[in-house]
């Protein structure tokens, strides 16, 4: 789909006042960039301009102390647990907060949650009702599999399949 053909799917989807409303978005990085400048060009089911995308690795790297994150980078090769268990906390920290302040979060840059092997629930539990959640994700389906950096072959990562609703996710092509 093109982005514009997206962003009236995601319309129609957004305007329904209840139930799971995790979405997401797959292309290349060149790709999701074209789209959110079409989204932030784009009205919101309720008439209001789409929100600019949360930088997810930024959100969670301002939201580490820098004394905090300099313990974590020089222990984190001998010991990644704490690093991993630290970004995890910071995460949840950060999309409880932004998701209280807008309609829609839109989330970009997800590589630190991949990178740590992350347990991506919480998305799907926060989106639901009022709460709604769009996914800018680098990569691509896959038989019946979405998978991630689709360039790394053996460093792949696979997207849980319960994860998404299969019409809630949308593949970008090019136009």
């Amino acid at each position: 789909m093109n982005a514009a053909e997206i962003i009236e799917s995601l319309r129609i989807k957004l305007a329904m006042p209840g139930g799971r409303h995790l979405y997401g978005v797959l292309g290349t990085y060149e790709l999701l960039q074209v789209f959110a400048d079409s989204l932030s060009q784009s009205k919101n089911f309720d008439g209001m301009p789409f929100s600019t995308p949360l930088n997810v690795n930024l959100a969670i790297l301002k939201a580490m102390p820098d004394e905090e994150f300099k313990k974590l980078v020089t222990n984190e090769a001998r010991r990644p647990e704490p690093t991993a268990a630290y970004v995890a906390k910071a995460f949840d920290s950060v999309i409880r907060k932004e998701i209280q302040d807008q309609k829609l979060l839109i989330l970009s840059e997800l590589e630190m949650l991949f990178a740590y092997h992350l347990e991506l629930n919480l998305l799907r539990t926060l989106a639901a009702d009022e709460q709604r959640i769009l996914l800018l994700l680098p990569g691509k389906r896959h038989g019946g599999k979405i998978v991630m950096f689709p360039g790394l072959s053996e460093e792949s990562y696979i997207l849980p399949t319960n994860l998404l609703a299969d019409n809630h996710m949308w593949e970008l092509r090019l136009e």
